[in-house]
């Protein structure tokens, strides 16, 4: 029996996932039924409200980031600031002053705490300005430079009295505190500092200023001795022997041998270091001082800057030389630079560098280099404008002392009676121009302004420095028995007294005596390049050109930046003929002296005999511009044919 047909019914969904039956209609081209398009169109809504949730969960999530850096941030700066100002508190040093307690009848004078506070603050502050010191403050045991201050009582709570909490309970400073009452003869002071130390000082009730600054220097000893020993000492600095200044010297003396005892060393360093400063320390004797200090600390910059200066001041020219290059090498070293006040940082650099440069000849460098020091703004700056002028005058520019004596005569107008500035200055100008007579008697005037006897060193360097030069001088005028008494008193230790030992041999024709005392001063100074050059020039002077220039050769060895034996090399290549090789030498002189009118004459002279007429005369109108002597003055403007300044 055949089967009725039946109605066709929709194939099931493979899937219950609405997006996939989806799907499966779009790929099959079906249309969903109306409970299906229903089923579809809600799951659309269903996910596009999905979306918005993810959306704004989203940026609630970005919200909350940021909302958590924010705070995580200012937890960290909290914990910064917080641990800055326990850094800071910690390493606060200072004086901070208290309001004195004073009796009623003096406030109703005007005399209150404060008042009283305020006057010994003052003494302090004037204590403090008076010293001049290169030791930094942070190498003190109490440290005033940074901060001497009067606390001022207030009321309620304030951040900085939170802070000034947390100084006390961690810092160094150093907490004043006393009081003013009145007895039968007057007043009396008595001040506490918080190490424990108690000053009681006495005197009459209407000076009250007196009183303080009697109190202030007995604080200022008790609980800072070195820079009090300085500022004794400086009280000493005025010319007078006077017994005044004798007790000051005395005293300040006592402070700093007791400090030798301190376990810290450091402050032994510096205590070797102000007793080796002592106006009535010798050079002789500041030397073994220094090095004690050296031997505790062999890197210290003051010391070695003092031993520098020290060692020239006796004529140890190769000593100066090492300590020099030593404290260059120290400067190097951050931590080496610390061990002094800032301002020494700043030119004790400059300062070992020049001092090298000079010792070997390096005059332009050492001009480069005082040039530098002179332009720092700092107290004290204008102290190095002799030194730059001296090496104008070695670089053979004598010209430039007339500036420093100008200035000199400046300073001095409204002063009775001026000294004549600059003495030793002036008569090494005179001598580069061969005025011997006005360089004696500058140096004679140099050698009769001793300073009293109290002051030793400065008499010392006379006999070093001036004394030989001046045996020299009078040597070149004529007078060598003058000459050969003067030398024979100069130290046998003295590298320049050795060097004018032998010229003024040389000129007496001593010719044993001259390479004996040549030979000693090349031994002295074997790092140096001075006496390995004078005595090249005593060869060529004895006709041995070929010996002179193995000398010139050692002196450029030793000084390869120095003008001079280049220049006396080239003369004994002109002596020998060898004009080409003088031009080179005379050429290599000029780089290291470019104004020296006499090397600019032997130039000339050297182009002319090779013909070079035009570059001989463009050498000698050169020459002519610049500073010479009378003799080669008159040459230059012979050879020019025309007449030239006088």
């Amino acid at each position: 029996m055949a089967r009725r047909p039946g109605k066709t019914r929709e194939p099931a969904p493979t899937t219950p996932d609405p997006v996939e039956i989806a799907m499966e209609m779009a790929v099959s081209g079906t249309s969903p039924g109306a409970a299906a398009l229903e089923v579809l169109q809600t799951n659309a809504a269903l996910m596009r409200e999905q979306i918005g949730l993810a959306r704004n969960e989203r940026f609630r999530n970005r919200i909350r980031a940021i909302r958590d850096i924010a705070l995580a941030a200012v937890v960290v700066a909290l914990l910064v600031l917080g641990g800055t100002a326990v850094w800071s508190a910690s390493r606060t040093t200072g004086l901070v002053i208290q309001p004195f307690s004073v009796p009623p009848e003096l406030v109703e004078n005007g005399l209150d705490g404060r008042a009283v506070a305020a006057l010994f603050l003052d003494e302090l502050v004037r204590l403090e300005a008076a010293t001049e010191s290169a030791r930094p403050p942070a190498s003190f045991r109490n440290d005033w430079s940074e901060a001497i201050t009067v606390e001022v009582e207030a009321g309620g709570l304030s951040l900085t009295d939170a802070y000034t909490s947390l100084t006390r309970w961690l810092g160094k400073e150093t907490y004043v505190s006393g009081g003013l009452r009145q007895t039968t003869a007057g007043l009396e002071l008595v001040v506490r500092s918080s190490d424990g130390t108690a000053v009681t000082v006495q005197g009459p009730a209407d000076q009250p200023e007196a009183l303080m600054r009697q109190a202030a220097e007995r604080v200022y000893e008790q609980t800072q001795p070195y820079r009090y020993a300085i500022y004794v000492s400086s009280g000493a600095d005025a010319q007078s022997v006077g017994p005044e200044q004798q007790a000051l010297l005395v005293r300040s003396r006592a402070i700093l041998t007791r400090l030798l005892d301190s376990p810290s060393p450091t402050e032994r360093v510096w205590a070797y270091n102000g007793l080796s400063r002592q106006r009535d320390t010798s050079l002789q004797e500041s030397i073994p001082v220094l090095l004690a200090a050296l031997e505790i600390d062999p890197e210290h910059p003051n010391i070695l800057v003092n031993l520098t200066d020290d060692s020239r001041n006796l004529g140890h020219d190769e000593a100066s030389l090492g300590y020099a290059q030593r404290l260059v090498a120290s400067l190097r070293n951050p931590r080496n630079r610390i061990k002094v006040a800032e301002d020494r940082q700043q030119r004790y650099p400059l300062i070992s560098a020049a001092r090298v440069a000079e010792l070997q000849g390096d005059r332009l460098q050492a001009l480069e280099l005082y040039t530098r020091l002179l332009n720092i703004d700092l107290p004290g700056a204008s102290n190095f404008g002799p030194a730059r002028v001296g090496v104008l005058i070695a670089l053979h520019q004598p010209s430039a002392i007339q500036s420093l004596i100008e200035a000199d005569e400046l300073r001095a107008r409204g002063r009775p009676d001026p000294a004549n500035p600059r003495l030793g200055l002036r008569a090494l100008a005179a001598a580069d121009l061969d005025q011997w007579p006005e360089a004696l008697a500058f140096l004679e005037a140099a050698e009769a302004d001793r300073p009293p006897t109290l002051y030793l060193r400065q008499s010392e360097t006379i006999s070093t420095s001036i004394s030989p030069r001046l045996a020299y001088a009078r040597a070149r005028t004529g007078d060598l028995a003058g000459a050969r008494a003067l030398i024979a008193a100069t130290p046998l230790d003295c590298y320049l007294c050795v060097r004018e030992r032998a010229r003024i041999a040389e000129l007496a024709g001593d010719r044993a005596a001259a390479d004996r005392w040549s030979a000693e001063a090349r031994r002295q100074g074997p790092s140096l390049p001075f006496a390995f050059a004078e005595r090249g020039q005593m060869l060529m002077a004895r006709g041995d050109p070929a010996g002179a220039i193995r000398f010139f050769e050692e002196a450029i060895e030793r000084g390869p930046r120095w003008a001079d034996p280049q220049k006396f090399w080239g003369d004994a290549l002109m002596a020998q003929g060898d004009e080409a090789g003088a031009i080179r030498k005379y050429r290599a002189a000029a780089e290291r002296a470019p104004q020296w009118g006499a090397l600019h004459l032997a130039w000339g002279r050297a182009l002319w005999a090779q013909g070079r007429r035009d570059q001989a005369r463009e050498r000698w109108r050169a020459a002519a511009g610049m500073d010479l002597s009378a003799a080669d003055r008159a040459e230059v403007a012979r050879r020019l044919g025309s007449r030239t300044r006088t």
